[in-house]
């Protein structure tokens, strides 16, 4: 099973990666820590399964540098980007907010749900709260591997 991490948090995508190593010890798993380079790998290359942060700066950021513009909608613009270049992907999205964006696009986390599987539907397969204190976000993780992943 070939997944790819798109996460800019490297406490978060350290457990997430952990987890996923330890409960499917034939995974491979890329790790992206922007909107570009997730989006490149994402478009270059197939996965069987794509773990996306909502929230992401738009380059990856080096020593001394921010990451340039902050995505606070970055995995729906990858999504929308792929559904334009008709890529085929199963994503889930992994996130530790309960709400997104700003301004006029303001949503909070069962809203984003909805919204993401009525635009979505053919890449979309759910969304998991991640707390690194609880561990209610392993469990459902490996429930929708389990059982709609089939790789």
């Amino acid at each position: 099973m070939k997944l790819i991490l798109i996460e800019d948090d490297q406490h978060k995508a350290k457990q997430i990666i952990q987890f996923i190593s330890e409960s499917f010890t034939e995974a491979s798993i890329e790790l992206k820590k922007s909107y570009q380079s997730g989006l490149k790998e994402l478009l270059t290359h197939d996965f069987d399964l794509v773990l996306l942060d909502m929230q992401l700066p738009n380059f990856d950021i080096k020593p001394g540098e921010d990451g340039y513009k902050f995505r606070k909608l970055a995995g729906i613009d990858i999504m929308r980007e792929l559904t334009r270049k008709r890529k085929k992907c199963k994503i889930v999205v992994i996130t530790q907010f309960e709400t997104f964006g700003e301004g006029e696009f303001y949503i909070d986390l069962a809203n984003l749900k909805q919204m993401l599987k009525s635009e979505f539907s053919a890449m979309y397969i759910d969304t998991i709260f991640y707390s690194p204190d609880n561990s209610l976000w392993q469990k459902e993780l490996l429930e929708l591997i389990q059982n709609k992943i089939s790789c």
